[in-house]
């Protein structure tokens, strides 16, 4: 128990690494050199400690993957995306405010009026972001902390919360308003993933869809 405790910490001590990473191909620092393998060093990271947390006892149920789509996981996912379109319109005012600046979205530049693009990202939005996140945050990370927490009510919001403090904070990159938004989803996520019982797929739906949303817009130029 203490062993897969500490392997938690770790694991998310590591994503916020991460997110510094990430960070650093726009603002030079130490890691700036290393910026451009945050999302290999983010995958291997997961695997490391996923097999890791295995051997010290976590249990992952086949890591999220233990059913096969149903249809209530795409009303899920609906509601997700829609619940995150509704909480954007009222929270970025709120975030702006409070920060002084919008969501830093130069990372995604390049999109404006480029199909190539616009496909590329996608294709790497629905894999490393949807797919691999959600693994990451919302499985290997949320179940470990529920897990080192006892399971139970109390322990799975613990879990809910911290993995989407953590989430808000590997967006770093997109500023403060960036992390606070991130740090939403993440809460939307992990609440989904607990709706489904454990099965990943509105979670990864709702990702992949938003981050769709988001990606078009700023294809068109908003």
């Amino acid at each position: 128990m203490k062993l897969r405790v500490v392997l938690t910490v770790l694991f998310m001590l590591s994503m916020i690494f991460v997110g510094l990473l990430r960070l650093s191909a726009y603002e030079p620092s130490a890691f700036s050199a290393f910026a451009r393998y945050a999302t290999a060093i983010y995958v291997l990271l997961t695997v490391f400690f996923a097999f890791a947390l295995i051997r010290a006892g976590a249990k992952f149920r086949r890591v999220g993957f233990w059913r096969r789509p149903r249809l209530s996981d795409f009303v899920l996912a609906g509601i997700g995306v829609l619940v995150l379109q509704v909480s954007a319109d009222f929270l970025a005012p709120l975030w702006e405010n409070l920060f002084g600046t919008g969501r830093a979205l130069d990372r995604f530049s390049d999109l404006q009026g480029s199909v190539g693009r616009l496909a590329a990202t996608l294709a790497f939005s629905w894999t490393f972001a949807a797919v691999g996140e959600e693994i990451a945050f919302r499985v290997v990370m949320m179940r470990s902390i529920a897990s080192s927490l006892g399971d139970g009510a109390i322990a799975s919001t613990v879990a809910v919360v911290l993995q989407a403090v953590i989430f808000g904070l590997v967006h770093m990159y997109q500023g403060p308003t960036g992390v606070a938004g991130a740090a939403v989803s993440g809460l939307v996520f992990g609440v989904l993933l607990l709706g489904a019982r454990g099965a990943i797929w509105p979670a990864v739906l709702a990702h992949g869809l938003t981050n769709t949303i988001g990606l078009v817009a700023i294809y068109q130029g908003g």
